[in-house]
């Protein structure tokens, strides 16, 4: 399922704001971006998701932003000689052309300085950047919540017209398996009738032994009862609350498995073109199921 949610706040020096986006996936994969000085929030952050969060790619953006109070500006001399004497060198190389400026050693005094302290989080950094992202994954599944809503009724559509697939089939079983009947027994009388003296030799109870089992083949009852099982079993679990994606996926195959076992029995017309339409509606069926959580 889809979705977005954002949230931010500010702990005294340090500001965490948190993406989280999701997109459809057959399994829970997550995704954080982090930069090298934040990295070992990472395993935390995929631990809130994963409370939440069941199928789908999740892909969390993080940003830590630690600010220096006004007033409290404070100048490391072994920095600044440091990145001078590293211009001098670049400079000798052919790197650069002059020695850095006033602005341009403040400035990258201050962001060397900002990556180094940034490093450590403490629990307090820690604990706030926990709670933002529980903020932003709150969001999110609100989200797809509505977006659950929304599919809801497509898959109730698709399962309306598998159930009436379902219901001609069942109406037309009855008089296909009557109509199979009489044609056999009439074949088998017109065998009888040709084999004259030969036909002494043919058991009634075998003929009519091997009619049945003939039957018995071609008949779908079994297979329509199963059918009307798993369209129950899918309408039951769709009331259920947690995560029922995968489930509903596996009621999908059993449903196509069933319409192809009852497409290859039968050679009525009317029961292939329901079939048909049974496919197409499980087809539409499972295409959704996809997205659910």
């Amino acid at each position: 399922m889809t979705g977005i949610g954002e949230a931010a706040e500010q702990g005294g020096a340090c500001r965490v704001t948190v993406t989280a986006r999701s997109v459809n996936h057959r399994y829970l994969d997550i995704a954080v971006r982090l930069r090298a000085p934040h990295r070992g929030l990472e395993p935390l952050l995929r631990a809130v998701v994963a409370e939440e969060v069941r199928r789908g790619r999740v892909e969390l953006g993080v940003e830590v932003e630690t600010r220096v109070a006004a007033g409290s500006v404070e100048v490391c001399d072994e920095t600044a000689d440091a990145l001078q004497r590293a211009a001098r060198r670049w400079r000798r190389l052919g790197l650069v052309s002059s020695e850095l400026s006033a602005g341009e050693l403040m400035s990258a005094a201050r962001v060397s300085g900002a990556e180094a302290g940034s490093s450590a989080m403490g629990a307090g950094d820690r604990a706030l950047a926990e709670r933002v992202c529980r903020r932003a994954v709150a969001a999110l599944v609100a989200e797809r919540v509505r977006e659950g809503r929304v599919l809801e009724k497509a898959l109730r559509g698709h399962l309306r017209e598998l159930r009436g697939s379902v219901e001609a089939l069942a109406g037309r079983r009855e008089e296909v398996v009557d109509q199979a009947l009489d044609e056999l027994e009439g074949r088998v009388r017109d065998l009888l009738a040709r084999q004259d003296g030969a036909a002494a030799k043919l058991d009634p109870a075998r003929v009519v032994q091997e009619v049945a089992l003939l039957i018995e083949r071609s008949d779908t009852a079994e297979e329509l009862e199963r059918l009307s099982g798993h369209l129950e079993g899918f309408e039951a679990a769709m009331a259920e609350e947690g995560a029922i994606g995968k489930r509903l996926d596996f009621l999908t195959q059993e449903i196509q498995r069933e319409l192809n076992t009852i497409g290859s029995k039968c050679r009525d017309l009317a029961m292939q073109r329901a079939v048909v339409e049974g496919k197409v509606a499980c087809d539409q069926l499972r295409e959704q199921v996809q997205n659910i959580e």
